[in-house]
This record gives C-alpha cells, structure tokens and sequence, in this order.
C-alpha cells in the first residue's frame, strides 16, 4: 500500500507519518523535505535540482511496496497523480499551525533565532509564507485550495481529518479506515 499524508508546515504529516511507521514496521516512511532540501547547516537553505529531487524520490519510492509519503510532493510532477492507494490531508486551524512552527523552529535554532538578525528575518519569512497555506488567493505556493483540488482530481481513496486531533486519534482514525 502507498499512503501520502499532506497538509501544511506545521499540520503533523511528519509526526503522523512516523507514527504510523512505527505501528506498521512493514512501512517505509520518506519525508518530502529529505527530497526537497539540500543538506545544510542550518537546514532548509538550499533547495535540490528538481530532476536530481525527483530521481532520488522515485528510486526510493519503488524500493519498497508499502511507502508512506509525508509532505507535500503534489506539484512535483502530474504523474504523481497515480503513485497513491491513499491521500491523507490533514488540517489544523492556523492560529494552532503557526504556535507550533514557532515553537519548533525556536527548538530547532535555540533562541538564537529571535536575536540573530539574519536568522530572525528567515525565520519571520518563513511564518508568513505558512501562514499564506489558508489564503484562497494563493497560487504560487503550497495552499489548502491547491491540495483539495488535488484530492478531487486524483483516483484512489482519500481521507481527509481536520481539527486539532492527537496523533494517537488521527493513527486510530487511518488505520480504522485502512482496514
């Protein structure tokens, strides 16, 4: 089975991914911005060549029968369109989304990033690029429009759970449906 588990930065695809991995060890998980990003320090500087991103992806991909996917990799390429037995989206309201991507970026960075005046304007940056997920004009980035039109489009089972759920009920509520 190959399950992909989206949303946006902050929503808990990653968390709920790993999660799921771990309960069904037969899985292998493969995050999208292990595919996405360069190796850097600090991380997510540098995004990969996208032939050299998605050579990587689909050579990992079909290594393995049971894949889940987790991030956002639905504007990557259309045939991407066919990879999935089922697409998860998850969504959070954003007040809750953007607590949380301060919080672990802090963690990841240390407070650093609230003083660092260079560090401080990437991590401003990149909340208010988050934050855009919810607006309905947005076109040119990762949105909630753009990933529910996707879901309509494509042809396999999806499941879509919104709401502050823990990651113990939203596992509950995929591996329920996946049985």
């Amino acid at each position: 089975m190959r399950i992909m588990i989206m949303g946006a930065s902050g929503a808990g695809a990653t968390t709920l991914g790993d999660c799921f991995v771990k309960n069904n060890d037969c899985f292998l998980h493969l995050d999208s911005d292990e595919y996405f990003w360069e190796k850097t320090d600090p991380p997510f500087q540098e995004a990969k060549n996208y032939e050299e991103r998605n050579s990587l992806f689909e050579s990992d991909f079909y290594s393995q029968e049971n894949v889940v996917v987790t991030g956002s990799i639905f504007r990557w390429k259309t045939d991407y369109k066919n990879l999935f037995d089922l697409v998860v989206l998850l969504y959070i309201p954003q007040e809750i989304r953007l607590q949380r991507l301060a919080e672990r970026e802090i963690s990841r960075y240390g407070n650093k990033i609230l003083f660092d005046e260079k560090l401080n304007a990437k991590y401003k940056a990149f909340l208010a690029w988050a934050a855009e997920y919810d607006l309905e004009e947005n076109t040119t980035s990762r949105s909630f429009k753009q990933q529910k039109q996707w879901m309509e489009e494509i042809k396999c089972a999806t499941l879509f759970l919104e709401g502050d759920l823990t990651v113990k009920e939203r596992l509950t509520v995929l591996q329920t449906y996946i049985r």
